[in-house]
């Protein structure tokens, strides 16, 4: 998870400047006249300290929160009939601009990350990509008779957004950023990555926290999953089972890396022995039947079609993988994901027919020029400066953290000179954008800016685990692939001071 951290002395140095270049802009109440293509301007208000953004998917359960730092100036717009956009303009501006990405199938205006952003002094913009999911991060039905949202959500949605806010940044100030920003994680950091991809000049420097790389193939692996479950009979295994694996992984290789800390802090070195797992005699508690096993084998491993083609990356050891979805009888898993209701023309295939050697194809044929980012080809990014960096938990147990060391990879074969301008960090044991038992608090938005604006290259970011007082309880050091954190010898291991980034043993060493 990236943390905003700039001094207060930045800010305060920013104000004049920010005040006398908004002195020859428009007044706030005047940018709803504004007149931009196809761009509807519904709201240009003052608001103070105290103000309560409105309800959306991204406030969760807290309903609307206030905003306590400065006052600014809120612009709501919306883009041709549909796309919805918010734009703050902070009265203490840093000159920059920072977009920031969604989450699921979006669906909201992401005002958390946006208030996040704007207390650092950035102008800041978020959009819904052009649809409402009342019920949730993973309501669909919105996409059902609209191809037009599919192509918004995919791609077009964040590049309009993009280019209109700079529109408004520009005309309030009187001046435009002097450089802009991106940070999103999960669906944001596949946002941030597709913004890479198709649009280079909108972002300056762009952070992309574990992102649904191959879109396509993401959702296409929860009907594969169950095909393979459906191949091994009596082979489910109950919740209670699954968190016994990963202690049981942890136990076999936390130590592996020469720090005993209750996590595996590269889980490509992790050697686990399945065979401890296994029962006696069916029936145990403590441990697995041959069934189980092999069902758990297809969890963590890569997951690959009936004609042994790799799908999709597996889990990593060490996390509680979740089992395969379980349709009841009667009911219809087409309604709950986006990628079937997103083809023109309704499947043939249902949930327990899906064969992804058959099916798949057509899939990728028709939405992964729309939603996939798995295009390695960054050179137009890094002709124009700029600077990407992505990160990943260890522990995600939503979006295989391999998919980001596969697509990172792909870039530097594809793109000569990615040390350049791609940094990809791996996070031991930290979850799904944040939490976890390990190092899971660090400061990717001053490390992208420093790149961008310093050329300081991050190799090592330096990460935080607070304990539930608050205190910091650990801190490490966050190697820049391929390098992992080594712990020195000596001293105590929850201080990063006392770790080397290295690059690893190979396996078996």
């Amino acid at each position: 998870m990236r943390k905003i951290g700039f001094a207060a002395g930045l800010l305060a140095g920013a104000a004049a400047a920010a005040m006398a270049a908004q002195a020859s802009g428009f007044a706030c109440a005047e940018l709803k006249e504004l007149r931009l293509e196809n761009v509807r301007i519904t709201a240009a208000e003052r608001v103070e300290p105290g103000w309560k953004y409105p309800a959306s998917p991204f406030n969760g359960s807290l309903g609307p929160r206030a905003v306590a730092h400065s006052s600014f100036c809120r612009v709501a717009l919306t883009i041709e009939k549909e796309i919805k956009v918010e734009v703050w303009l902070p009265d203490i501006w840093n000159q920059r601009f920072e977009a920031v990405g969604n989450g699921g199938l979006t669906g909201g205006i992401n005002f958390p990350s946006m208030a996040d952003v704007m207390r650092s002094g950035f102008a800041t913009a978020s959009t819904d990509t052009g649809h409402e999911t009342p019920t949730g991060f993973f309501d669909s039905s919105w996409v059902k008779g609209h191809p037009d949202r599919v192509e918004n959500f995919g791609h077009r949605a964040h590049h309009l957004m993009a280019m209109n806010a700079k529109k408004i940044i520009a005309a309030y100030y009187g001046t435009g950023p002097k450089k802009s920003y991106y940070t999103g994680c999960s669906s944001g950091g596949w946002q941030g990555l597709t913004e890479a991809q198709r649009y280079p000049e909108d972002y300056d420097g762009i952070v992309a926290g574990a992102p649904a790389i191959n879109f396509v193939r993401l959702q296409a692996n929860a009907f594969a999953l169950a095909w393979r479950a459906r191949q091994i009979p009596n082979s489910d295994i109950p919740y209670a089972k699954l968190s016994l694996i990963a202690k049981a992984q942890i136990a076999q290789c936390d130590a592996q890396d020469g720090v005993k800390d209750g996590f595996i802090t590269d889980p490509r070195q992790c050697k686990f022995d399945w065979s401890k797992l296994l029962c006696k005699k069916d029936g145990g508690t403590e441990c697995l039947t041959k069934a189980q096993i092999a069902r758990a084998k297809t969890l963590y491993g890569p997951q690959r079609t009936p004609k042994a083609q790799k799908l999709y990356p597996g889990k990593p050891l060490g996390i509680l993988a979740n089992a395969p979805v379980e349709y009841p009888a009667g009911s219809d898993p087409l309604e709950t994901l986006m990628l079937p209701q997103a083809l023109k023309e309704k499947p043939k295939w249902t949930a327990t027919s899906f064969d992804p050697d058959r099916d798949l194809p057509a899939l990728g044929k028709e939405l992964g020029p729309i939603l996939n980012s798995t295009n390695p080809d960054l050179s137009a990014f890094k002709a124009r400066g700029g600077k990407l960096i992505m990160y990943h938990g260890w522990a995600d147990n939503v979006l295989s953290p391999y998919n980001s060391i596969d697509y990172a990879a792909n870039v530097t074969k594809k793109t000569p000179g990615a040390e350049n301008f791609l940094r990809l960090f791996m996070v031991p044991s930290m979850g799904h954008c944040g939490g976890g038992e390990g190092p899971n608090s660090f400061d990717s938005n001053s490390a992208i800016v420093n790149w961008v604006e310093k050329s300081e290259a991050p190799d090592v970011l330096i990460a935080t685990h607070t304990g539930a007082d608050g205190g910091v309880t650990m801190t490490r050091p966050l190697c820049a692939e391929p390098k992992v954190a080594v712990y020195k010898g000596e001293g105590s291991t929850n201080d990063a001071a006392n770790f080397i980034c290295k690059m690893p043993n190979k396996k078996g060493e």
